[in-house]
């Protein structure tokens, strides 16, 4: 269909109310999803200006070798301090291909020296246009809905925006399509080789668990149960685990737990695992029970090349349980380095101070304990890690 200006004009409503929305704070809902530039719905209801444009030309310039872009205002959607109109000319003081007539959405933040434009996004294909004038606006109730049946588009651009939304989303909105998510669609991407779709496996995973049955189960243990290839890295795995806990529980839990410990080539495994505890711990505690998470993450306590990695967690927990444990085997391997014994000290002061606040009476045994371990210590090193705690590290 051919593009026509006057026609496509109306079309613009939508984006005029999103642009006119508050600004949202990103939250990073998704934990297994990889980073992605803010999704329309967010540039949008950012900007301070807002124009339909047209590409007028490109001039380079090769003294200084520098390029600039002409384009003229066809439509204007937002506008604050500086007014525009159309057939005005706007320059980006960069490169941008096109032919004249070719339609862009260009969206600018006002400054103290004029208007700081984003790279301008060509809107003349097939289905970007039509996308970005139905995208809810980001306080829309239910607009995670909207962007299901774009994950995985052909087009690669509105794809990527509907997954940027998705691993903006809280949580609890992810988890409130759970009905509704499309489970053969999820399972087939799942085992997808295409490399584009890599990077958003652990989101597919994690949705699996949400909406899945039994059936799903079982594939997702298919996936997570291979020993992990050292030269072909499995994207997106703590993903998957952490969708099959959702839907296996405890039992679940206890048949990864062994089948990755016990397995010396699976090593590659145990920090996606982390990952899925962190997560269950935050979102499935209705799945698997506080007490089953906090002693899987103790396993990795054992696990040298890790093992200093999971205090903070622990602490976080209050895993009062592995006191004893870090405080033995400080200062030895792996908890001899600068760092790792600071977290084994950081440890003892979390779990003194929490025990002061549970039962200021009656000290807890564990914290009683704690500040033994803390007594014996060179008293800068405690005051050290006492500051890094007050900063809020």
């Amino acid at each position: 269909m051919p593009w026509n200006w006057r026609t496509n004009v109306g079309i613009w409503a939508l984006v005029i109310l999103m642009v006119t929305a508050k600004t949202a704070e990103a939250v990073p809902g998704c934990p297994f999803c990889a980073p992605s530039d803010p999704p329309f719905s967010h540039r949008l209801a950012a900007c301070d200006v807002a124009l339909l444009v047209k590409w007028v030309s490109l001039e380079s310039k090769i003294e200084s070798q520098t390029e600039a872009t002409t384009f003229e205002v066809v439509d204007v959607f937002r506008s604050t301090k500086r007014k525009f109109k159309p057939t005005d000319k706007v320059t980006w003081e960069f490169g941008r291909n096109g032919d004249p007539g070719d339609p862009f959405l260009l969206l600018g933040v006002e400054d103290q020296d004029g208007i700081k434009w984003e790279k301008p996004v060509s809107v003349g294909g097939e289905y970007l246009l039509k996308y970005i004038q139905k995208v809810p606006p980001i306080d829309a109730p239910d607009r995670l809905a909207f962007f299901l049946k774009f994950l995985e588009f052909p087009d690669s651009e509105i794809c990527n925006d509907a997954y940027a939304e998705f691993s903006r989303a809280e949580f609890k909105d992810v988890a409130a399509l759970s009905g509704k998510l499309p489970r053969e669609k999820l399972r087939k991407w799942l085992s997808s080789t295409d490399p584009q779709s890599q990077v958003r496996l652990g989101l597919y995973g994690m949705m699996l668990g949400l909406g899945g049955d039994d059936s799903d189960a079982a594939f997702l243990e298919t996936l997570i149960m291979k020993v992990p290839d050292p030269n072909q890295p499995c994207l997106g795995i703590d993903g998957m685990m952490a969708g099959y806990l959702l839907l296996t529980g405890e039992r679940g839990l206890q048949k990864l737990m062994d089948a990755k410990f016990n397995d010396p080539k699976s090593d590659d495994d145990l920090v996606p695992i982390i990952n899925a505890l962190v997560f269950l711990w935050e979102y499935g505690q209705d799945r698997v029970p506080a007490p089953a998470i906090r002693m899987a993450m103790r396993r990795f306590l054992d696990r040298p090349r890790i093992a200093s990695s999971v205090i903070e967690n622990l602490a976080r927990w209050q895993d009062w349980e592995s006191l004893d444990r870090l405080t033995a085997r400080y200062g030895m391997p792996p908890f001899d380095t600068s760092l790792s014994k600071q977290k084994v000290v950081i440890f003892a002061l979390v779990c003194e101070k929490d025990g002061k606040k549970k039962s200021p009476d009656k000290l807890p045994q564990s914290a009683i304990a704690a500040r033994k371990f803390l007594d014996g210590l060179d008293p800068e090193v405690v005051k050290s890690a006492e500051i890094y705690l007050k900063r809020g590290r």
